[in-house]
């Protein structure tokens, strides 16, 4: 049986949602730290991306969500490293807390993800190593870096992973969970 394909599509990424005891630290921070930085628009929503899939067709959320189903995780403790300006050289756009990835465990959920997308043809994976961090700040326009004081996360865990659907707005973006997939 073909499908036949409506044309309606939806921006998709998949990521590990942040405990919300440890989004609540990171707002405070965000409102500390980066709040009086004009050049700066706040991240509402925080979360590690492990694959950005962009703009899909909706009829291929099913096979999305089947192949994530089929990724085994365990929980994964994780620190934060400190905070990153990106990218590396020039000027910066984005402001980022680095994630310790003790022993790799975040690279190789990110390269599971990415494998069990990309094997479907729905992902097509990026040439650049992963760097495990959350975005809490993007630059209205590119300029440099600025000092921090250290934001103080306690060691936390990342349980879920969850497809989301972005939507663009004036403000930012808005992220919708879609499908949620718990460490076993």
């Amino acid at each position: 049986m073909s499908r036949s394909w409506t044309g309606e599509t939806r921006r998709l990424f998949v990521a590990c949602e942040l405990p919300p005891e440890v989004g609540l630290v990171v707002d405070r921070w965000q409102e500390a730290e980066l709040a009086p930085h004009e050049e700066l628009r706040l991240a509402s929503s925080v979360h590690l991306t492990l694959c950005f899939l962009g703009d899909v067709a909706v009829e291929r959320i099913p096979e999305i969500e089947e192949a994530l189903a089929a990724v085994r995780f365990a929980p994964l403790d994780v620190d934060v490293a400190g905070v990153l300006f990106l990218p590396p050289r020039g000027p910066k756009r984005v402001v980022a807390l680095e994630l310790d990835d003790h022993g790799g465990a975040l690279a190789a959920l990110q390269a599971e993800v990415s494998a069990a997308l990309a094997a479907r043809r729905l992902y097509r994976p990026e040439k650049r190593p992963f760097l495990a961090h959350v975005t809490v700040a993007r630059y209205r326009c590119p300029g440099p870096p600025f000092s921090l004081q250290n934001v103080n996360v306690p060691r936390f865990c990342l349980r879920r992973m969850v497809l989301y659907s972005s939507v663009l707005e004036r403000a930012g973006a808005v992220h919708t969970p879609l499908a949620v997939f718990t460490a076993s």
